[in-house]
């Protein structure tokens, strides 16, 4: 209350009155209708650049304490947690990581699979069985299993990716024991609620309708297709399209679910729980049996699109969305981690070069950021962003030029620069126990040793000049990469020609026009 007397009471402020249309009786007295600026999209608008301008001067405030940045010490180096592994009667190995600074546990069943193992034509059969099985169990109705986690304080979700299928769940130690009763419940006894089938299915339509008027889904799945081939599950949304969507019954949801086995599965656990204690209550699990199915394998596309860009007409837009970039390698192709050092200085982040010469020198985008996916599958390098629409072809001739002389820019100030960000980073990058739990998945999932956060450290620590610009000219040549950008055709056809590239146009769903 003092402070509302004091600098609120009485005193100047400004009030926004947002009424339905139409309804202006419904306006606050004396209010002044508000105009929003629009800006204009066409082919005589200059790309005018927006920096950040100038600093504040300002006199800092006197004080007796030393406030001035210390000398930098010694490097800091991560080392990592202790890891126990352990093996179920069923198949199933477990990893775990124990830290008793709160009574939390989390963890994660990832079991292999996932999209790939989507019948044909029918992708987004293990994106809806997640859902769906958290509706209910045999003996529960969806409320009352929300009530029996909710009571726990508990949290249990499950969801599908194009490699795996996962249980996640968080929980007080001391409810670990009932709160894996409940996983156990959910896997071995679903509802098959047909009523709550039909609903998602409904809301699922609605959701790949939506994406059909969102530029940066298209422009993701049109480069997807681009890069793997319309045929590979990579290239296809995980909760599949509105053509697969239609193929999809209970039955295949139930045929799937046949996959859900603990054999070649891994129980991931971070927390305050022993690994006696953790073993002790998996035990339950035992009776959840089951043969693993052989997952498919996929070939890449002996063609690439290179050096081409692909144009997807959304008239009138005001931004062009941009992904553009490569197959580049596997997360176990021994220079994956190489090349996530290398692309730190690019576009690691806010302090790349992409970031601070897109967003806060030119002012073209609110963002852009480059790196590569992580999968067994061959993974792509993409640039990303999305910018204003009269700064497409300025901003594409940033990246080109950019990506292209990578190799020739990075210097020795680079490698100690990217030397610091990382290791420093490091240092509280695994302090959460999501942290811990993608440690241990990727251990279990890559085949990486129990220290590999420790031997990248030490390879960041030893890499050369000459290493970076190998790693870059490697697998960052710029000749090999595609451009998809989705934005107004009438206005930004004719200026994308400019680069210099082919330019091939294609509708929203990625096919040639």
């Amino acid at each position: 209350m003092r402070v509302y007397k004091q600098y609120i009471k009485n005193k100047n402020y400004v009030m926004t009155s947002v009424v339905p249309k139409g309804q202006l009786d419904l306006v606050v007295l004396d209010a002044k209708e508000a105009t929003v600026w629009i800006e204009e999209v066409k082919q005589d608008v200059a790309s005018e650049e927006v920096g950040q301008g100038e600093e504040a001067e300002y006199e800092k405030t006197v004080s007796k304490y030393d406030r001035s940045e210390p000398a930098f010490g010694e490097l800091p180096k991560f080392k990592m947690p202790a890891i126990w592994t352990g093996n179920l009667e069923n198949g199933m190995r477990v990893f775990g990581i124990e830290n008793n600074e709160t009574p939390l546990v989390q963890f994660d069943i990832t079991i292999p699979g996932g999209q790939l193992l989507d019948p044909k034509n029918k992708a987004g059969v293990a994106s809806m069985l997640s859902n769906l099985m958290l509706e209910g169990t045999a003996n529960k109705t969806p409320a009352e299993l929300e009530e029996a986690i909710g009571l726990l304080g508990a949290t249990i979700n499950m969801y599908s990716t194009n490699e795996d299928f996962h249980i996640t769940g968080t929980c007080l130690e001391k409810n670990f024991e009932e709160t894996i009763a409940l996983v156990k419940e959910i896997i071995l006894e679903p509802r098959w609620d047909e009523a709550e089938y039909k609903r998602l299915m409904q809301g699922l339509e609605t959701g790949l309708k939506d994406r059909e008027s969102n530029p940066n889904a298209i422009a993701s799945l049109a480069y997807n297709q681009l890069l793997y081939g319309k045929n590979h599950p990579s290239a296809i949304p995980g909760s599949g399209t509105l053509e697969s969507f239609k193929n999809i019954s209970l039955d295949d949801l139930k045929a799937y679910y046949s996959n859900l086995v603990p054999e070649n599965a891994n129980f991931h656990i971070a927390g305050a729980m022993s690994k006696s204690e953790t073993l002790g209550v998996l035990e339950t699990l035992n009776t959840w049996k089951g043969q693993a199915p052989q997952i498919p394998t996929f070939q890449l596309p002996s063609e690439n699109n290179k050096n081409t860009i692909y144009f997807i007409d959304v008239p009138d837009s005001k931004q062009s969305v941009l992904n553009i970039g490569k197959l580049a390698l596997s997360a176990t192709n021994d220079d994956a981690q190489s090349l996530d050092f290398a692309n730190e200085i690019l576009g690691g982040g806010s302090s790349g070069r992409l970031f601070q010469t897109l967003r806060i020198e030119k002012g073209y985008t609110y963002g852009a950021y480059s790196g590569t996916g992580t999968s067994l599958e061959v993974a792509p390098f993409t640039v990303r962003s999305s910018v204003r629409a009269n700064a497409t072809l300025k901003s594409l001739e940033i990246i080109q030029d950019m990506v292209a002389n990578y190799a020739e820019n990075f210097t020795e100030a680079d490698v100690e620069l990217t030397k610091n960000k990382l290791l420093k980073a490091n240092t509280r990058a695994y302090e959460s126990l999501g942290a811990k739990l993608a440690i241990l998945r990727n251990i279990s999932k890559y085949g990486y040793s129990n220290d590999y956060i420790e031997k990248n450290q030490a390879a960041l620590i030893a890499m050369t000049l000459e290493d970076y610009k190998n790693i870059i000219n490697k697998y960052l040549q710029e000749p090999e990469m595609i451009y998809v950008i989705v934005g107004d055709k009438a206005t930004q056809w004719s200026e994308i020609k400019k680069l210099g590239k082919p330019v091939v146009e294609l509708d929203i769903f990625g096919n040639p026009k």
